[in-house]
């Protein structure tokens, strides 16, 4: 098994952009780079403190933006991350777009939400 990576359209008040983004189903929030978020005119909603692979603890600005996978559209949070941290797309951004990561095939699929 090895990564999945998939297209992330990305819209705020002043721009969109797309971005080729790793699948991280163990990140909680998706993360692009905070230029990014500044260039699409993105507004801050909260900061937030979120743990890092190597288990260090940091806090990163949360913001709302538009995106679009697929066809799917929703508003989503990201955080704001620094420049060269690799745009990740996680677990929250998954399930709001509908999907699941079929890790054999290195694809995303549609997944049906769940509710008790």
């Amino acid at each position: 098994m090895g990564a999945t990576y998939a297209d992330l359209n990305l819209s705020g008040s002043s721009a969109s952009d797309t971005l080729r983004c790793l699948v991280d189903s163990g990140a909680t929030f998706t993360k692009i780079p905070s230029s990014l978020g500044e260039r699409l005119g993105l507004e801050v909603v909260r900061e937030v403190e979120v743990e890092l692979a190597d288990g260090r603890v940091t806090v990163r600005q949360l913001a709302l933006a538009n995106a679009e996978m697929e066809g799917i559209r929703s508003p989503i949070l990201v955080t704001l991350a620094e420049e060269g941290d690799i745009p990740l797309i996680g677990v929250t951004t998954l399930e709001v777009l509908g999907f699941k990561v079929d890790p054999i095939a290195e694809r995303l699929e549609p997944r049906t939400a769940i509710e008790y």
